[in-house]
């Protein structure tokens, strides 16, 4: 989980939600690709290392766009998206013959009828 801190998180202020902190990162964007890459990985010693790696990584592309929209314009572009996985998404409500003998019948007789 992702979120902002005014102050350096401890273990006092922030030891109640949280069992362990990382960071903290300039942006969404390198504490994303932390979050996705950065365990156990030698190439990432410090927040700057999963700036620099997330700002060369294509698959960040999106995160990179996303980072510079302000929340109104991040607000409809996610709308816009939702929609066209709703409009685009395949309509699985044919129901289907179990098998291929059914199915063959089925046609034949809507061919002779």
């Amino acid at each position: 989980m992702q979120f902002r801190s005014p102050t350096i998180p401890t273990k006092e202020s922030h030891g109640h939600l949280y069992t362990a902190v990382i960071g903290p990162f300039k942006s969404k964007v390198g504490a994303s690709y932390f979050a996705r890459y950065g365990r156990n990985n030698p190439h990432i010693r410090t927040a700057d290392d999963a700036e620099r790696l997330a700002r060369a990584e294509p698959m960040m592309e999106q995160s990179i766009v996303e980072e510079s929209m302000t929340d109104e314009e991040l607000s409809i572009a996610l709308e816009c998206d939702a929609q066209n996985q709703h409009e685009y998404s395949p309509k699985l409500y044919l129901a289907l013959p179990v098998d291929l003998i059914t199915w063959q019948i089925q046609i034949q007789e809507k061919q002779h009828a």
